[in-house]
C-alpha cells in the first residue's frame, strides 16, 4: 500500500569484456571451425537483444549434504553466452563451479571447460553428475535448437536464400551455411577429468528441389 511500496530488483547484468584486440582466425581450419560454430539468424536476433527473460533455478540440491544455497542459474544463460562468444574447441573457465551449469553448457556446445570450486562436496557432486546417461540429456537442448529452426524455416516470410548442407535446411544468411551441431554420444571420466565424444546430427528437413 502507498506510500510504503517498493520496486523489486528482478534483473541481473551480464558484463562483457574483451582482452586485447579483435580475435583473428588465420588458417583455413580456424575459419572452418568458426563457421561451424555459427548460430541461426533467428537465434542471433534473440541472443543479442539487450533484455533476456529466463526462468530461475532452484537453490536446493539433491541429494542433501551440500550447502542449501548455491546460486545456480538457468542452463540457457551460459549456453547462450558460450555459443555467442567462443568457438568449438575453446576452453571456458568457470572460477566458481558450484553445481556445474557452465560445465554442462560447455559440453553441449562442444567446448572444453575448467571449473574451480573451494567446496569439495560440490566438486564431487558435479563429477558424480558427469556420465554418459546424464550427459545425453543435454542433447535435448541441441535438438531443440534444430527443431526451433525447422519451425522458423517452415513459417518464415523472409526469403531463405542460402542452404545448410550439414542439416539439409534453408537458412537466411551465408554465415549459417556451414553451421554444424552435433549430439553427445558418450562420456569418459577419469579422476577429475572427462572426455566427451560427439556424433553427427541427421538432417532435420528433407531437401526439396
Amino acid at each position: 500500500m502507498p506510500p510504503s511500496a517498493y520496486v523489486t530488483l528482478e534483473h541481473e547484468w551480464i558484463l562483457i569484456f574483451r582482452k586485447n584486440g579483435r580475435r583473428r582466425f588465420e588458417s583455413d581450419e580456424e575459419q572452418l571451425n568458426r563457421q561451424a560454430s555459427a548460430y541461426f539468424w533467428e537465434e542471433r536476433n534473440v541472443w543479442f537483444n539487450d533484455l533476456w527473460q529466463l526462468p530461475g533455478s532452484t537453490q536446493q540440491l539433491s541429494p542433501t549434504g551440500h550447502r542449501s544455497r548455491n546460486a545456480p542459474f538457468p542452463f540457457e544463460l551460459p549456453y547462450r553466452l558460450i555459443n555467442m562468444y567462443s568457438v568449438k574447441g575453446d576452453t571456458i573457465l568457470d572460477p566458481f563451479l558450484g553445481t556445474g551449469t557452465t560445465t554442462f553448457a560447455s559440453m553441449a556446445s562442444e567446448r572444453n571447460s575448467v571449473g574451480i570450486e573451494v567446496d569439495d562436496s560440490l566438486g564431487k557432486f558435479v563429477l558424480s553428475q558427469i556420465s554418459t546417461e546424464k550427459a545425453l540429456v543435454l542433447n535435448q537442448y541441441i535438438n531443440q535448437r534444430l527443431k526451433q529452426h525447422e519451425q522458423f524455416a517452415r513459417g518464415c516470410e523472409k526469403p531463405l536464400n542460402h542452404f545448410n548442407t550439414k542439416h539439409n535446411v534453408a537458412v537466411v544468411t551465408r554465415q549459417e551455411t556451414r553451421l554444424q551441431l552435433r549430439f553427445i554420444e558418450s562420456v569418459e571420466v577419469r579422476d577429475n577429468e572427462f572426455t566427451i565424444h560427439y556424433t553427427e546430427v541427421e538432417p532435420i528437413i528433407p531437401r526439396v528441389s
